[in-house]
């Protein structure tokens, strides 16, 4: 039963992540890339980004203003725009965006959770009718 449990919360993983690829905010596509499942066991299933987009937790929770200081240059620009800011910048923040909730939300809504709980029930189904056979040979 441990095998049906892990394969129902990879299946869970895989399509959510696969539903956070097409919702996440696109940039580089490196944070899109990035979504995957992490771990699964029996019990639980972990999906998120990894070392590739070190910036979805910024991106995922939002950020506060704050104050972005210089720290090798002489001054903070822009290089595509030329435009230069200074020593330091007043950041407004920015809004979070918690795609892989929103994934989740969609993922369930859209139907897919509950075919998923029917692909299981029926698995579940099978090996129990299957040991019973075996117990009766």
């Amino acid at each position: 039963m441990k095998q049906i449990f892990e394969k129902f919360l990879f299946r869970v993983g895989s399509e959510t992540a696969n539903e956070a690829k097409k919702i996440a905010p696109y940039k580089t596509g490196n944070l899109k890339k990035d979504i995957q499942v992490i771990s699964v066991n029996d019990k639980s299933v972990t999906i998120g980004n990894t070392k590739l987009a070190p910036y979805a937790k910024f991106v995922y929770f939002g950020t506060k203003p704050h104050m972005i200081k210089v720290k090798k240059a002489r001054v903070l620009a822009n290089k595509k725009s030329g435009i230069i800011f200074g020593k330091k910048v007043n950041h407004p923040g920015t809004k979070a965006n918690p795609y892989l909730k929103n994934a989740l939300d969609s993922y369930i809504k859209g139907g897919g959770f509950t075919r998923a709980k029917s692909a299981l029930a029926n698995e579940v189904k099978n090996r129990i009718v299957n040991d019973i056979k075996r117990a009766f040979k």
